[in-house]
């Protein structure tokens, strides 16, 4: 079977701690809950496009424990096809996430086994696919990412949202990435991090990757892939940002994906973000299927 979309990242589970401020240093503030909720930009992006109604699968790797578990099971359980590998030893990755009630947050990551998986570990199946989408690991996680695509059929399209992690690394150490990238998804922040410009037509020249779509929260998005497009957000009422941008991702690659244009994919990668963060987590108010008739409607113009 082929893959519409693959996705290659670390997995965590994210431990989110609701507070009434978000602290500085020697400052104190009170927590008001927590919910603990499963995790991993990749996985969250694939979980997206899974309930949209495309072949998804992920790759990564989780120590045996109870988190472990639990992440697998939960790609599962969403109809992502599991690649994971399961570590003898270690711990699984874990992020702990810090929110206030405007929906700001703070996050702290511990990667435990995530930068461990190795390209011999890789199914050969999970690289059957039209799409492989990369997302950050904390540390050596990137050299897999780097043989895999070498492996890659070229017909494959690749897209990467470096996050910050790999965005303070620099143009130089992400090179043998960056050249194999057709699609960048990332922040104006960490764009100007990595080229010292937030401008979407500038960094694609500096970069040669065809289409960079700069996310710019509430506002908006732009993007160049020739021709530049810029795209108002969609208003709602902001819970929880997390997870928000693997949200965009998931509505602008399927879009993408399926023909559309790149202002009806950033409008459409907008929505799915809207309809996120109305809710706690990553992926508890992704929309399914349904939202294809918001596609439709923003097609029709």
């Amino acid at each position: 079977m082929r893959f519409d979309a693959v996705g290659l990242g670390a997995l965590n589970m994210d431990q989110l701690h609701m507070v009434e401020r978000i602290a500085g240093p020697d400052e104190e503030t009170f927590v008001r809950g927590i919910i603990e909720s499963c995790g991993g930009s990749a996985a969250n992006t694939m979980i997206g496009l899974s309930r949209l109604g495309l072949r998804t699968a992920h790759l990564g790797k989780v120590a045996d424990d109870r988190e472990g578990g639990l992440l697998r099971g939960n790609l599962l359980s969403e109809g992502v096809t599991d690649f994971t590998v399961v570590a003898d030893t270690g711990r699984s990755g874990r992020v702990m996430g810090f929110v206030d009630p405007e929906g700001n947050r703070a996050l702290y990551v511990d990667p435990g086994v995530n930068d461990t998986l190795r390209v011999d570990e890789v199914d050969e199946e999970a690289l059957n696919t039209e799409l492989l989408h990369l997302t950050s690991f904390a540390g050596d996680g990137i050299n897999v990412q780097v043989d895999v695509i070498e492996a890659l059929d070229e017909s494959v399209t690749v897209s990467l949202d470096p996050g910050h992690l790999y965005a303070s690394r620099g143009v130089s150490e992400l090179s043998d990435i960056l050249e194999r990238t057709d699609i960048l998804l990332t922040n104006q922040g960490e764009l100007e991090m990595m080229t010292g410009t937030g401008d979407p037509e500038e960094a694609a020249s500096l970069l040669g990757i065809g289409v960079v779509v700069v996310k710019m929260g509430a506002r908006g998005v732009m993007a160049w892939d020739g021709e530049h497009v810029m795209v108002d957000p969609v208003r709602t009422e902001c819970i929880d940002t997390t997870g928000a941008g693997d949200a965009f991702n998931a509505g602008f690659l399927y879009a993408w994906l399926a023909g559309f244009s790149l202002e009806v994919s950033c409008r459409f990668g907008n929505y799915i973000a809207s309809r996120c963060i109305e809710g706690y987590g990553a992926t508890g108010s992704l929309p399914g299927t349904e939202a294809l008739d918001v596609l439709r409607r923003y097609a029709e113009g």
